[in-house]
């Protein structure tokens, strides 16, 4: 079995050769339930630069990163309404990549925080219809 901290091992050893850093600009488990400080705002992985994060708010592609729904649970739980073009989504961010788009680095964000953070199984990226679509 292949822990997170392996791949963080081996993500780590790739970064130089392939830079990216990522940002994120949505944090909807605090929208839907307040009980953690928001996430927006935080970046990554650890070796980028500041100019590289920059990048990332400025050029980046758009993502978002998704559980299997878990995060709307609680939600429906609690009365709220949950958009069905939402549902699962728990982070949106902004991530810039040194090579063309299609890498191993696009999957940074979720490998990187998602998966550890929050437990998220999914990243999606639009794509040239402006439609959601997972790797």
């Amino acid at each position: 079995m292949v822990s997170m901290a392996m791949i963080a091992a081996a993500r780590a050893a790739e970064f130089p050769a392939s830079p990216y850093a990522w940002v994120l600009t949505r944090d909807r488990d605090h929208e839907l339930h307040g009980t953690a400080e928001s996430e927006v705002g935080t970046t990554g992985p650890r070796q980028a630069t500041d100019e590289m994060v920059e990048r990332a708010r400025t050029e980046g592609r758009r993502f978002r990163l998704l559980d299997e729904g878990d995060i709307d649970e609680g939600a429906i739980a609690d009365g709220k309404d949950v958009d069905e073009a939402e549902r699962g989504v728990v982070y949106e961010g902004r991530i810039w990549t040194q090579d063309e788009p299609g890498g191993d680095q696009d999957f940074g964000p979720l490998y990187d925080f998602g998966t550890p953070n929050y437990g998220c199984v999914e990243i999606q990226y639009r794509d040239e219809r402006g439609q959601w679509v997972s790797l």
